[in-house]
């Protein structure tokens, strides 16, 4: 389990929305001048702040009340499976739609036109990978692979 603690902003029966600040390393990595996070962080330092909508853990032996510091929890294989979707599935379908097109291209087709006929299939296979991204979301969403559970106080 990835564990991240926050405070209570809203309570919706089962439910809590929960503030957390976007953890980084910028103390100790080598690359915080070009880093996105740590520029983030020194213009608007109010956007490192995320509100994610939480669980109550099966069996809870608490109720948080408004503003109270709790733990929340997101399980590993969850985390790992939502990563890989929200990666590879773009990327898989870009390179899938370029391979496609280059195969259709004819042979006595110009450099040119080979070029722009992979550039668009490759587009193409991108906007399906787009697609079928809000697609395989849903089942993971639903079964609540993807959310937050509040595990206790801190």
């Amino acid at each position: 389990m990835l564990i991240e603690t926050g405070r209570v902003v809203a309570l919706e029966g089962n439910t809590v929305w929960v503030e957390t600040l976007r953890q980084s390393a910028c103390g100790s990595c080598s690359a915080r001048a070009g880093c996105g996070h740590g520029v983030l962080n020194a213009v608007a330092p109010g956007a490192s702040r995320a509100v994610v909508k939480a669980r109550l853990a099966e069996g809870a032996r608490f109720v948080p009340s408004l503003h109270d510091e709790v733990r929340i929890a997101l399980p590993e294989k969850g985390f790992l499976r939502g990563a890989f979707v929200l990666y590879a599935l773009p990327i898989l379908a870009t390179l899938a739609g370029a391979l496609v097109s280059n195969v259709l291209v004819s042979a006595d087709a110009s450099q040119a036109q080979a070029d722009l006929t992979v550039t668009l299939g490759a587009l193409i296979g991108l906007g399906a990978g787009l697609f079928l991204l809000r697609l395989a979301q849903r089942p993971l969403a639903t079964r609540g692979e993807l959310q937050p559970i509040v595990t206790g106080k801190v």
